[in-house]
């Protein structure tokens, strides 16, 4: 009987430690999935700081190619000509595409705007808030294990006493009982 009460010891402790050993690896878990979201918020972040970049520069390549050509058609003498024109003529198309174009241009201007002004910054606050909740259940996980820790050892130090206990009560009930045939 003993030796089951080291052998229970043993185990005991073994599973302590083999609960402790999960516990680490949970948190080292949880600060890899923190810094893979902050990885990928800051590689969205990248990705439409770029893609804003890009669309201002696609604007002012499309309002530079508008002003050139609207300045081309201003000097020309077809432009006099012009209110005499009807509604479909060569021209007044040409002037519909360029016009097109300045919104066009307008409009990548705006997109690029939202992209600096609106997205980013909320990527910028989620991951700030990510990083705030993953601190805080950290916190909240590292204190639960250390209460998990506390009653696992208060167990492992109190089943000697309940071995001892029981073995005593196990060789009182042999000795009450005689020995039969």
């Amino acid at each position: 009987m003993v030796f089951n009460g080291i052998l229970f010891n043993l185990e005991c402790f073994l599973f302590v430690t083999e609960i402790r050993a999960q516990l680490v690896e949970q948190l080292k878990c949880l600060d890899q999935q923190c810094e893979l979201r902050v990885q990928l918020l800051q590689d969205l972040q990248d990705f439409f700081r770029k893609k804003a970049e890009i669309e201002m520069d696609y604007s002012r390549n499309l309002e530079k190619l508008a002003e050139r050509f609207l300045a081309k058609t201003r000097s020309t003498k077809d432009q006099q000509f012009k209110k005499d024109q009807n509604v479909l003529s060569p021209v007044n198309c040409w002037n519909l595409l360029l016009n097109q174009v300045k919104r066009e241009s307008r409009d990548h201007t705006t997109l690029s705007d939202i992209y600096l002004n609106n997205i980013i910054p909320r990527f910028v606050q989620v991951s700030e808030d990510s990083g705030r909740l993953f601190k805080k259940s950290k916190e909240v996980g590292l204190q639960l294990q250390e209460d998990l820790i506390k009653v696992l050892n208060e167990l492992y130090t109190v089943s000697p006493t309940h071995f001892l206990a029981s073995f005593q009560t196990e060789r009182r009930s042999i000795g009450l009982f005689p020995a039969c045939c």
